[in-house]
């Protein structure tokens, strides 16, 4: 697909935990995976503890340090240990849910309300003008990569073929959009030039497609797009400006990232953003007509109401603050401007107990027999973008359907057994190895200890799995390369099955 240079651009970030190298102890906890097991220790009445209070009756706090200096790794833990409100925790089975034609006229009736859009694909379309700074831009080359003449005289010579065929101006009105999902291979097949359509049939063959636009010309840039994609997940996303076009479109949800946004008063801007060229600062201009100025609580009030008449009664705000977001252009599209709002993420809350996947996606990528396989499942949730104005962006990822209650009250580990786990456990996962110098130890400090829901999958089933409660250690993992540091401040350090106390691995999603 093709980027504009001057905008931001938005890289994959994903969060991949990977297993140590290191020979694990020889125990079940690492060995026992095996779902019905686990769902026979859930059933049991005998052993384990069926009411949530009573798991960790006697924490408030969690405290210990372990140094291993073999494996280059310390951990100091000063956590609170957080039980959700609720007297019992069950196991669901639960399946990817596609967005349906309902959900999107629901959506275009709340937030596109009568605004006129037009079909998506007029984003990626060419004028002359686009065509002949291409064309200049590679004659340029011609002398400064005399090795790639030849290569390069071709791509021109296309260039020129397409410029005959051209439009000076694209009319958005020659694209009408019916509003409708519709199959990518049914609208790849009516026009295989479109640069969008193609793109999209290349990465979601089988899957479908609504892409939406607003011509801007009442100051508002407005677009919606809704996939279902087998392989990288489904999505819907809105998004509303007054500056520049807007292009959401997105194939991986799970590159839903950072990037592009940072907390007002407690992150640099730099570290979130991916700039071509120029120092940073030169794209780091607010824009002053697109005030956030009403409270958080009256923000997160009309993010709430979104939800609720969008028919989303099943989520929760989880989180929530004041952000830069980066978005259109300024000066000619030659630097970056970012407006101030509120972004408050929202997950699903199971009698008060949230169903967190944040810590990673399912994430497979290789070969298989004689395959080559990508495919992601990343985590349920839903973000609302507030400003001023009201809502502003609205992206939801990853929806799941609960088809089955398997146990209606689960039986749990003690967390005295649960931490002697993680202590047993943190300093392999995290194991920098033996021969490493001093600058590659790992350290890792937790600051809270959460029982929630999470969703398991088992290894032969990419999209389905089971919603079980786990124990998630959070907190911040460094590791140091020299003067460099890769920090994040609410890692997800581990993850325990508080069934049958087996760690989680969330990239194989079991």
């Amino acid at each position: 697909m093709r980027k504009n240079k001057n905008l931001l651009a938005f890289g994959l970030a994903m969060t991949v935990v990977f297993s140590a190298c290191q020979n694990s102890p020889d125990s079940s906890i690492v060995k026992n995976k095996d779902f019905d097991n686990m769902i026979d220790e859930a059933q049991n009445t005998e052993g384990g503890f069926k009411s949530v209070t009573d798991v960790a009756k006697n924490y408030d706090n969690y405290q210990t340090t372990i140094d291993d200096e073999s494996l280059k790794v310390s951990v100091n833990v000063d956590a609170k240990v957080d039980i959700p409100g609720t007297g019992q925790m069950s196991v669901m089975r639960v399946k990817q849910k596609k967005m349906d034609q309902d959900f999107l006229n629901k959506v275009k009736e709340v937030l596109v309300q009568d605004e006129t859009l037009y079909d998506g694909s007029v984003k990626e379309m060419k004028t002359r003008a686009m065509i002949e700074q291409e064309i200049q831009m590679l004659r340029q080359q011609l002398d400064e990569f005399p090795d790639m003449k030849d290569e390069t005289q071709r791509m021109i010579d296309e260039l020129q073929a397409e410029y005959e065929s051209t439009k000076d101006e694209i009319e958005y009105a020659d694209y009408p959009s019916d509003g409708l999902l519709h199959s990518v291979a049914e609208l790849y097949e009516k026009d295989k030039q479109n640069d969008f359509y193609s793109w999209e049939y290349s990465l979601n063959a089988s899957g479908d497609v609504y892409y939406g636009v607003s011509d801007g010309k009442n100051g508002k840039y407005t677009a919606l797009y809704v996939q279902n994609n087998e392989d990288y997940g489904n999505c819907l996303r809105y998004d509303s400006d007054s500056h520049g076009d807007m292009k959401i479109s997105q194939v991986v949800v799970g590159e839903t990232s950072d990037l592009g946004r940072w907390k007002i008063g407690e992150e640099d801007p730099k570290d979130h953003l991916l700039v071509e060229g120029g120092e940073t600062e030169n794209y780091l201009q607010e824009y002053t007509d697109m005030p956030t100025t009403i409270t958080q609580e009256e923000a997160q009030a009309k993010a709430g109401e979104l939800l609720r008449s969008l028919g989303l009664d099943d989520f929760e705000c989880s989180e929530g603050g004041l952000y830069g977001q980066a978005c259109g252009v300024l000066d000619g599209g030659e630097k970056t401007g970012y407006r101030k709002v509120y972004i408050f993420k929202y997950l699903r809350n199971i009698d008060g107990v949230f169903v967190d996947n944040e810590g990673g996606s399912k994430y497979t990528d290789g070969w298989q027999g004689d395959d080559y396989v990508k495919r992601e499942w990343a985590g349920e949730n839903i973000e609302v973008v507030v400003n001023d104005s009201g809502i502003v962006g609205f992206y939801y990822n990853s929806p799941v359907e609960i088809t089955e209650t398997v146990v209606d009250k689960s039986s749990m580990k003690s967390f005295d057994e649960i931490k002697q786990i993680f202590e047993q456990m943190v300093t392999v996962a995290n194991a920098r190895g033996e021969g490493k110098d001093e600058e590659d130890r790992v350290s890792i400090d937790v600051h809270s200890v959460v029982l929630r829901y999470t969703r398991i999958s088992e290894a032969d089933s990419f999209d389905t799995g089971l919603l079980v409660p786990v124990w998630d250690f959070i907190g911040k993992r460094t590791d140091a390369y020299g003067e460099k540091e890769a920090v994040d401040q609410n890692a997800c350090i581990m993850t325990i099955n508080a069934i049958d106390g087996s760690i989680i691995d969330r990239t194989l999603g079991y």
